[in-house]
C-alpha cells in the first residue's frame, strides 16, 4: 500500500474549502415546541378598507406610503437581513453551516411580526387624528349654521321692542348671544386648523394635500361595523417568535417560554375583551346623544316659533338655542367617540395589517430619521 502523499490532504482541504464557497446552506428550521404560529390569510385587507368610509381609507393609505417610521423601520430589516447573509456567506459560517447547520425557530423573523404590528399602531394614530378632525369640523358647522339664527331672533327682538312690546332687554340679550357666537365660530376654526396640522404630523401629508383629501367641513363618519374581525395579533406573534428563538439558541428554557407566550396571549385577549366593552358603551352614548339631540331639535324649533308669535318669552328661546348647540355638539363627540371604540377593537384584533406588511420593501437608501446601525 503506497502511503499518501502529504499534499494530498491539503488538497483535499482546499477543495472542500472551495465546495463550501460554492453556496450558502439554508438555516435548519427547529420547532421550538410553542403554541404554532398564526396563520395569515393571503388575501387579508386592512380595517380601513372595511369601514365604509373613503376619505379616511385614502388618508390613512397614503399617510402609510409616507410614514418616515415604517420606512426607517423596513430599511432596517433589510439592513439586518443583508447583514445575517453576508455573515453566513462568511468563510467562518459556511463551515459552521456544512458541519453543524445554523438552528432558527420555524416561521417568520421576529422583526416581521414586529414590523406589522407598528403598522396595526400607525394605522390607529393616524385614524384618531383623522377622526378629530372631522369632530372639529363638526363642531364649527354647528356654530355656525347657530349663528344665523341668532342674528334673526336679534332682528325680532329689536322690531318687537320698537313696536313697544317687549323691553330693551331681549334685543341686548340677542345682540350678546350674537357676539358670543361669533367668538365661539372663531375657536372652532382654530380647533380645526389645530387637528389639520396634527393629521399632517400623523401622515406625513402636506397641508394642501390633506385639504384637498379631507375638505373645508364633513361630518363624523358612521363606520361600518366589522361583524367577525379575522384576529391576526402580531404582537404576540413577535414574542412566540422572539421566545421561539431563544429556545432553540439555548438563552430560554420551553416552559419559560411557553409562560411567555401565554401571558402575551392573555394581555391581547383582556385587550379585545376592554375593546369590545367600550364599544358597546359608546354605541349607547351615540345612541342616547341622538335622541337628546332630536328632542333639543324639536324643542328649539317650537321656542322659535313660539317667540315670533309673541307666545313664549325670550329666555325660553334663549335656553332653547343654547341647548340645542350644546345637544348637537355633544351628538357629534359621541358619534366620533363610537369611532374611535371601533378602530380601537379593529386594532385590538390586529386588523390593521396583513401578510403584505411582514415582508415590506424597503427604501433604496436610509431615511434620515434611522438612526446608526450598529
Amino acid at each position: 500500500m503506497k502511503p499518501s502523499h502529504p499534499g494530498r490532504g491539503v488538497a483535499a482541504l482546499a477543495l472542500a474549502l472551495a465546495c463550501a464557497a460554492c453556496a450558502v446552506p439554508a438555516p435548519r428550521v427547529v420547532d421550538p415546541g410553542l403554541a404554532p404560529a398564526d396563520d395569515v390569510r393571503a388575501d387579508a385587507t386592512p380595517w380601513w378598507t372595511q369601514a365604509g368610509d373613503p376619505v379616511l381609507a385614502q388618508v390613512i393609505a397614503q399617510g402609510l406610503a409616507h410614514d418616515a417610521r415604517l420606512a426607517c423601520d423596513a430599511w432596517q430589516l433589510q439592513a439586518q437581513a443583508d447583514r445575517l447573509a453576508a455573515r453566513r456567506r462568511h468563510l467562518g459560517g459556511r463551515l459552521t453551516g456544512l458541519m453543524a447547520g445554523e438552528r432558527v425557530a420555524d416561521g417568520k423573523a421576529p422583526g416581521a411580526y414586529a414590523h406589522a404590528a407598528l403598522v396595526n399602531r400607525r394605522a390607529a394614530a393616524m385614524a384618531e387624528a383623522y377622526l378629530a378632525v372631522r369632530l372639529a369640523q363638526a363642531r364649527l358647522a354647528a356654530r355656525r349654521s347657530a349663528a344665523a339664527p341668532w342674528q334673526d331672533n336679534t332682528e325680532i327682538a329689536r322690531f318687537r321692542r320698537e313696536a313697544g312690546l317687549v323691553s330693551a332687554i331681549d334685543g341686548a340679550l340677542g345682540g350678546v348671544m350674537v357676539d358670543l357666537d361669533a367668538d365661539a365660530v372663531t375657536q372652532a376654526e382654530t380647533d380645526v386648523s389645530q387637528a389639520m396640522t396634527h393629521l399632517a404630523e400623523e401622515t406625513g401629508l402636506a397641508g394642501d394635500a390633506l385639504v384637498a383629501l379631507m375638505g373645508q367641513g364633513g361630518a363624523v363618519p358612521a363606520l361600518t361595523d366589522i361583524a367577525t374581525p379575522d384576529t391576526r395579533r402580531a404582537g404576540v406573534m413577535l414574542v412566540r417568535q422572539e421566545q421561539g428563538q431563544a429556545v432553540v439558541a439555548g438563552t430560554t428554557s420551553v416552559d419559560q417560554a411557553r409562560a411567555a407566550l401565554a401571558s402575551a396571549t392573555a394581555a391581547n385577549a383582556e385587550d379585545m375583551d376592554s375593546a369590545a366593552k367600550a364599544l358597546e358603551a359608546a354605541r349607547q352614548l351615540a345612541q342616547a346623544s341622538a335622541r337628546t339631540l332630536a328632542q333639543a331639535d324639536r324643542t328649539v324649533r317650537d321656542a322659535r316659533a313660539g317667540y315670533r308669535a309673541g307666545a313664549e318669552p325670550f329666555a325660553t328661546l334663549y335656553v332653547a338655542e343654547a341647548s340645542a348647540l350644546a345637544a348637537g355638539e355633544a351628538d357629534a363627540t359621541a358619534r366620533a367617540g363610537l369611532a374611535r371604540a371601533q378602530v380601537r377593537l379593529w386594532t385590538a384584533h390586529g386588523l390593521g395589517w396583513t401578510a403584505v406588511d411582514l415582508a415590506p420593501a424597503a427604501p433604496a437608501q436610509a431615511p434620515s430619521q434611522c438612526p446608526a446601525t450598529p
